[in-house]
This record gives structure tokens, C-alpha cells and sequence, in this order.
């Protein structure tokens, strides 16, 4: 009884964090660039310092732009309260009614009262999974990397871990090995391959029994005998270039024995040289301790941060599939390419989550939306990829106007969200030289400017267009060469 009054209290916690956006931990918000490169071949100690000591592998900055999959048998029911629940939390709502019963209304008309979670788990048909087609549109997005949910909080592995008593996708369900299919068909497409897993496990007994002992660093079965081997013989296994986790906010880092993990993987792994990974090892560590940060869901702290971070985000509003939404819940294409221009313009990277359906695919809508970006992406990318920040990240107090700069090339980027009715677009932030050149990606054309009227920025004539003659999904990007 405990635990499930405890369980209760925890879910009333998170599903406020995750509806309102609130961080128990905020980023200090100096401006300034991560050091980043390849690593320092060195042995790393078991302790933050040490751990926070390694520069973030340059690939991870310069690509900007990856898909996150939420996928499991959390499929099948496909039901959450928009706004409210997440569909990849359907068990714990089923036991919980932490919608008001909504959930638990559902699962009684559908499946029947006496219809346990686990019983969807052969329901988990994956008829229509075709890997080779989702790393395709992957690559179409433009994304450079992905990361697929391993094991999510209900403890379904997506791959045969002989840590997971049965419970996993080749065991049961689809009799596959979703990691390994997806990793290679990723990695043909010339795209990185991450892994999201989840710390922590609803209810496992023996992490249930960990937690009913009083946890303590030697009270930790659960870790020493489930969490550490699955997540190394994950490691092993499919060579991941991105180690997220999640599921961390019961406990310490101490208690999940993060930097004794994050040792192992930075110095004795054969990914060791080019694996990143988040900061959510622990209710002690969000936008402090362990890689890149992502903080809580939906980050965006709308300017420069000193320490490189990710904006993991979704299309509706659930994570899981979810049959309850309707279009209203859904980002528009134009909605998500400014997300990922503003993300981009403030130093971080956007992670883009679908949700597959229980047959494997995903749906239609999700992706229409990726291969809007990435038509936007074919004309526009050269302003994201291998970008990094300039030193104006903006340039109205509406946000309507971002920058990006290449340091190799030392072209600026304005990315306008609007094409004023007067044709005259005002750049308040670069000045002319002498040598100013500008150019609207995806317009072969001339065009015309000056200094902007108050003599500070620059003042661009836009051109007239065709209908069709306009770069795609209302955001333009004009590249500035020679500016200050």
C-alpha cells in the first residue's frame, strides 16, 4: 500500500512537470560556447568532476537535428487525455486514475476490467514495421541522428535482454529485435543511432523491494543486478552514438550509481570516443551534471546557455501514439521549423519525437510534418547544420528573426518568420561593409539593400514572387556575407 500511495504522489508530481514545463533545477544562463571536439584519451574517474570534465564529441553539436521514437506496447491501447496524461503512461494511469478515472473508463469498455497491461504485449503485432522505411524518412526530415525508447518506465525491452525475465519484444509481441532492426537500417541510411532508456521501472518487484528497504547505496539490488547490466549489455550490444536516459527523478545519482556507469561507458566501450549523452542521471544532475542538457520536456530557454543543450519535443501532445488526439493537438510544419530555428539560433539541438502506431507504422500526419522540415532543410540547411551561434541570437522582441553563423566560412544567417506586406524587411542586429553580400536561399535572383533608416542594421528590399516561387513553409532564410 505504500508503494502505491507513493506511486500516486509521484505521478501527481511529474505529470505536473510535464504539463507546466517546470524544472526543480533551472541552468545557470551565462552566454558562451561549450568546448566541444573529440575527446581527451583519458581514464575518467567515478566522480562529476571528472565526468564533466569530457568535451562533447563535435558531432553531436553540428548535426542540430534528430528524431525521438517512442514506441512499445503502450501502442496498443493508444489512450491518453490530451494535455492531461501521456499515452506512454498508460499503466501507470490504469492504476492510478490520475485522470479522473478517464483512462481506467476506457480500458473497462475496451479490453474488459480484468484485462491486465501485460496482456497487450501479444497484441503488440508490429505486422507493418518496415525499418528500412522509417530510417528512409528519417533521413528524408533531414535528421542527422535518432533514438529510439529501449525500455521505457512499464520495463518492456525492445530487444532480448536476458535481464528482462521474458518481458521484451523478441520474447513476446512482435518476436523481434526492434534495437538491433532499427539500428542498422539507421546506420545504412548515414544517419547517427541513439538509445533512450529508463532508469527506474514501475512495477519491478525487486526495485519495488529496493524501495520499500529504504534505498541506500547498499541496498541497491535493483541497480546492481537489473538497471547496470541491462544498460552495459545494451552498450555492448547495438553501439549507440547517444545514451539517453530517463526515469531518474526518484532518486540521487548516488542511489542509481551514475558517474560508476558513466565511467564505465567514456573510457572502457568501444563508443567511448563518440557517444553523448543527457543530464537526467539523477534528481540531482538535470542541467548540471552528466552530457548535453535537456532539463524537462520541451526546453527552451529562448537565449544563449553556456553548456550545450537539447529541446526534445513532440507533434501532438503525447510521446506514446495516442488515438484520443485530434488535429488540433498537432504542431503545424511551420510551427516545428521555428522551433528548430530559434532551438538552433540559442546553441541547441531539436529532438523530434513520433509515436508509432502497435503495427509499426507511423502516422500519417507525423509524417507529412517530417517531410516538410525536411523539404525546408534541403533549401535552408546550409543555416543549421555545422552552425553555431552568433552573437545577437535574435532580433526582435517578437522573435520573429533568429541568426546562426558559420565560423569556417564566417557567413551569418537571419531567418525571418514573416515577409512583411511592405517588402522592406529591417535586420536591426548586422551593419554593413563595404563588401556586404545577401542572398535568399532558394532565390536565384539580385537583391536590393541599404542601411536600415536609423543607420543601425540593414534594410532589405524583398523581391516580388509567384506564388509557387516563394522558399518553402514561411521561413526565409537570407545569408549575409561580410557583415558586422
Amino acid at each position: 500500500m505504500k508503494i502505491y500511495l507513493r506511486l500516486i504522489v509521484l505521478l501527481l508530481v511529474i505529470t505536473t512537470h510535464v504539463v507546466v514545463g517546470s524544472s526543480s533545477s533551472s541552468p545557470p544562463q551565462e552566454q558562451g560556447p561549450q568546448e566541444q571536439g573529440p575527446p581527451v584519451q583519458v581514464t575518467y574517474e567515478a566522480n562529476w568532476k571528472s565526468i564533466n570534465s569530457r568535451p562533447l564529441p563535435s558531432w553531436y553539436d553540428q548535426s542540430k537535428f534528430g528524431i525521438f521514437v517512442h514506441w512499445g506496447i503502450y501502442s496498443v491501447p493508444a489512450f491518453a487525455v490530451p494535455g492531461v496524461t501521456l499515452g506512454e503512461w498508460y499503466w501507470l494511469n490504469l492504476k492510478t486514475e490520475s485522470d479522473g478515472g478517464e483512462t481506467q473508463a476506457f480500458h473497462n469498455k475496451s479490453y474488459g476490467p480484468n484485462f491486465s497491461y501485460k496482456e497487450f504485449a501479444p497484441l503488440f503485432k508490429a505486422h507493418h514495421y518496415n525499418p528500412d522505411r522509417w530510417a528512409e524518412l528519417f533521413a528524408k526530415s533531414g535528421a542527422k541522428y535518432v533514438v529510439l525508447t529501449t525500455k521505457h518506465h512499464d520495463g518492456f525491452c525492445n530487444w532480448q535482454s536476458k535481464y528482462s525475465d521474458g518481458w521484451n519484444s523478441v520474447d513476446q509481441g512482435p518476436h523481434l529485435d526492434i534495437v538491433g532492426t532499427l539500428s542498422k537500417s539507421v546506420r545504412n541510411a548515414g544517419l547517427h543511432m541513439g538509445l533512450y532508456h529508463s532508469l527506474y521501472q514501475w512495477f519491478a518487484q525487486i526495485y519495488a523491494d529496493d524501495w520499500a528497504s529504504g534505498r541506500t547505496p547498499t541496498r541497491d539490488h535493483y541497480i546492481s543486478t537489473v538497471l547496470h547490466p541491462m544498460m552495459k549489455e545494451m552498450v555492448n550490444t547495438y553501439e549507440p552514438d547517444v545514451v539517453w536516459v530517463d526515469g531518474d527523478w526518484e532518486e540521487t545519482s548516488t542511489y542509481w550509481r551514475a558517474t560508476e556507469f558513466l565511467q564505465w561507458l567514456y573510457t572502457n566501450t568501444t563508443v567511448k570516443d563518440r557517444v553523448v549523452t543527457n543530464d537526467r542521471w539523477g534528481s540531482d544532475c538535470r542541467g548540471k551534471n552528466g552530457g548535453y542538457w535537456t532539463p524537462y520536456d520541451g526546453y527552451h530557454p529562448g537565449k544563449l546557455l553556456s553548456h550545450k543543450w537539447e529541446n526534445c519535443y513532440t507533434i501532438g501532445s503525447s510521446w506514446g501514439y495516442n488515438l484520443n488526439e485530434d488535429v488540433r493537438n498537432f504542431k503545424s510544419t511551420n510551427s516545428l521549423i521555428r522551433t528548430l530555428v530559434s532551438t538552433v539560433s540559442c546553441g541547441g539541438n531539436l529532438l523530434l519525437n513520433v509515436g508509432p502506431n502497435a503495427e509499426g507504422v507511423i502516422p500519417m500526419l507525423m509524417q507529412e510534418r517530417l517531410v516538410g522540415i525536411g523539404q525546408w532543410l534541403n533549401v535552408n540547411g546550409e543555416a543549421i547544420y555545422n552552425t553555431t551561434w552568433w552573437r545577437a541570437q535574435n532580433d526582435t522582441e517578437d522573435k520573429n528573426l533568429w541568426y546562426t553563423t558559420n565560423a569556417a566560412t564566417g557567413a551569418v544567417y537571419a531567418m525571418s518568420f514573416v515577409w512583411p506586406d511592405s517588402y522592406n524587411l529591417v535586420l536591426t542586429q548586422p551593419a554593413l561593409t563595404q563588401n556586404t553580400t545577401i542572398a535568399l536561399l532558394g532565390y536565384n535572383g539580385a537583391l536590393a539593400f541599404k542601411s536600415a533608416a536609423t543607420d543601425k542594421g540593414i534594410e532589405i528590399k524583398l523581391p516580388t514572387l509567384g506564388p509557387n516561387s516563394f522558399p518553402p513553409h514561411g521561413v526565409y532564410t537570407f545569408k549575409l556575407l561580410n557583415v558586422t
